[in-house]
């Protein structure tokens, strides 16, 4: 180890530096603390041995000195002292010397504190090269998580992409929605299709679990269902019991080969998905959902319930009925059975899907929002616009779960609503 010996009477620095050579170090020599000064802030100097009182600088100004500089590494300092007053030890530990020794110095005695100044040193430099690796790791971590960061965001985009852009069918059927998602990806997605000139496809699906995985899946579902345009094969897993072919396109009706019925029957879709998706030890994931079909010349629609929360269907009149009676969710039992529900829209109704993100929203002392809170909302926005309606209900959470001191927590599920209102009445053909 590199030695600095500091003291103003040369026969002691050459009585020193003999013992501390002969010990196997390596001895470097200041006759001052100014000169010692210099040394330790150009040379790589482990220890250094000072005598307290010295001219121009003296020990104690140097242990200030050398503390408050804040070098790379640490420089582990005896000083040599004829004082031996307790005070004398306070002050000099408070300006920063590691240990002391009285003189006329002991040579056993030295050589233990210079084995004892090692073992610090040993251990900082132990330290400082784990604070490295820490650090590098650090540094992989963050280039990590930035890398997962940027994938997160790309998937996000992804998934907002394939949530509606407009409401424009071409069909006389008003639609408005609205997503919060809890986290960056949601499990929750919605989306609806114009089948043909007069039938319209909605559907709102809620994936169990968050993250990832529920995102990634309910991707994988909406994809299946909404085919891009210009498909004419079956998006749809095959069926393990005969079912008709149901394809699906964005926006627009497509060339395919499945009869008209199929396209049209919510049960038929309901079970396909069923069928295809079960879950097992690798793949614990299932989902809720609603697929309806609405005729928008006849207002005639029809529904299946796939274990989501009960649609909930406002009368113009103001009287709010819930539609379906539960159903299982998709992936749980494989020969499930699912119903059809019919419903009947008139000018002024409004049908609105909506996941448990909705009814379970809590508020701070854990009260859900609920099924008749929500309905109850619903009628109260009967003088809105159906935009506006869906963004009483969105203000109406918001107050719901929002403390006293006014900053709203994070959600603890995906809220998402799809609804849909008839404009006009149509004849029947």
């Amino acid at each position: 180890m590199k030695i600095l010996v500091v003291d103003d009477e040369a026969w002691m620095r050459r009585t020193l530096s003999v013992m501390l050579q002969k010990w196997g170090h390596e001895v470097l020599e200041a006759a001052d603390g100014e000169d010692a000064w210099t040394r330790l802030q150009h040379e790589p100097i482990g220890m250094a041995i000072c005598d307290w009182v010295m001219p121009r600088l003296s020990g104690l100004e140097l242990c200030h000195r050398l503390r408050a500089a804040g070098f790379s590494h640490y420089v582990y300092l005896i000083l040599l002292t004829g004082k031996d007053q307790t005070e004398d030890i306070y002050t000099a530990f408070d300006a920063g010397a590691d240990d002391f020794i009285n003189k006329p110095v002991n040579a056993k005695e030295l050589q233990v504190r210079i084995k004892a100044g090692e073992r610090v040193l040993q251990l900082e430099q132990a330290l400082k090269t784990k604070n490295a690796e820490l650090s590098r790791v650090n540094e992989a971590l963050q280039a990590s998580q930035a890398h997962v960061q940027r994938d997160l965001d790309a998937a996000a985009a992804v998934q907002r992409s394939l949530l509606p852009a407009s409401s424009e069918t071409g069909l006389p059927l008003r639609l408005a929605w609205a997503m919060a998602p809890a986290e960056q990806l949601a499990g929750d997605i919605f989306n609806f299709f114009r089948l043909d000139e007069r039938h319209l496809a909605l559907y709102l699906i809620d994936v169990s679990g968050h993250g990832v995985p529920a995102a990634m899946f309910s991707v994988h579902l909406t994809q299946l269902l909404s085919p891009h345009p210009g498909t004419s094969a079956t998006a749809l897993p095959p069926p393990t019991a005969p079912h008709p072919a149901v394809t699906v396109s964005s926006g627009q009706a497509t060339a395919r080969s499945a009869p008209q019925e199929a396209l049209t029957d919510p049960v038929a879709v309901v079970t396909r998905l069923n069928q295809g998706f079960q879950v097992h030890d690798r793949n614990m994931i299932y989902c809720t959902m609603v697929y309806a079909v609405i005729d928008t010349h006849t207002g005639k629609g029809s529904l299946c319930q796939a274990g989501h929360p009960y649609p909930l269907l406002y009368r113009r009149e103001g009287r709010v009925e819930t539609l379906g009676g539960g159903g299982l969710p998709v992936g749980l039992i494989p020969d499930a059975d699912y119903e059809a529900v019919d419903f009947q829209l008139l000018p002024g109704d409004r049908l609105l899907l909506y996941s448990d993100g909705v009814t379970e929203c809590f508020a701070p002392n854990r009260s859900p929002f609920g099924l008749e809170r929500l309905a109850e909302t619903l009628r109260l926005a009967r003088g809105a616009s159906l935009d506006e309606a869906i963004h009483q209900i969105q203000e109406a959470l918001e107050r719901w779960r929002r403390p006293a001191n006014g900053e709203s927590p994070t959600l603890a599920d995906d809220i998402s609503m799809l609804a849909a209102e008839l404009d006009a009445p149509q004849s029947s053909r």
